[in-house]
């Protein structure tokens, strides 16, 4: 029994990073509301293809699809439409736009514009509670094996760029780019994970977290490039990255 007990890994435990938490909390799937929750499902079904551009959407039919009730997918459609996923001229019948399918993939265009600035822009500037707590995190991430290992390492990836966009000193910014990491996270649903590519990123991280720790303004904006182009170019399908 005592074998067997040490065999299983400890819980990974985002209680041991209290400064990160409180950043990165705000984003959690706890927060979502149901309309938000069918938001990602509609999204989800037009980039794997399952609906495919110029599809008009009836909210009675996505109700039964998604095993929803009308009002959140009502309230989603709404919110789909006003950021351009969906067309819904004058009230009328929604429609996935050409440029739905590619949504993730202009959103990752995005984050190269904006994030490599936001790098360098925090760079000496994130408090040392906060580094110290990512120093953790990241230790904790090389150690934790199997189940623990996604886990462990998404949290750290979404902790790094939100404590990036959060003491960049531009609002803007940092709100656009937590728009973006709302998307982010359908990614990995729809990535298995992104499992492919998490231990090369999680080296790309430390050099971030260590350019950005240092106060190395020019390395951090070159690092974070780096990263975001190599997701780029390794992205898990054409419409996935």
């Amino acid at each position: 029994m005592a074998v067997a007990a040490a065999s299983i890994p400890e819980a990974f435990r985002p209680q041991r990073y209290p400064a990160v938490r409180a950043i990165f909390s705000e984003d959690g799937d706890a927060n979502l509301s149901l309309a938000d929750k069918a938001g990602d499902l509609i999204l989800k079904l037009i980039i794997s293809g399952e609906i495919s551009a110029g599809t008009r959407l009836k909210s009675t039919e996505l109700s039964e699809l998604l095993g929803m009730s009308r009002t959140p997918v009502t309230k989603a459609m709404a919110k789909l439409s006003s950021e351009g996923i969906l067309s819904q001229p004058n009230n009328l019948q929604a429609i996935v736009t050409p440029e739905a399918c590619d949504w993730l993939v202009q959103t990752h265009e995005l984050r190269q514009l904006l994030e490599p600035e936001a790098a360098a822009r925090a760079a000496g500037k994130v408090p040392a509670d906060v580094i110290d707590d990512l120093r953790v995190l990241s230790r904790d991430v090389k150690t934790n094996r199997g189940r623990l290992w996604d886990e462990a390492a998404k949290y750290f990836d979404f902790a790094l760029h939100l404590t990036l966009a959060e003491y960049c000193g531009n609002v803007p910014m940092n709100v656009s780019i937590r728009r973006c990491w709302k998307y982010k996270a359908l990614s990995y649903d729809l990535s298995d994970g992104c499992r492919s590519m998490l231990k090369s990123e999680y080296e790309q991280h430390l050099e971030i977290l260590s350019a950005v720790a240092e106060g190395d303004a020019d390395r951090a904006r070159a690092e974070m490039a780096s990263h975001l182009q190599t997701a780029s170019v390794s992205r898990f399908s054409p419409q996935v990255v």
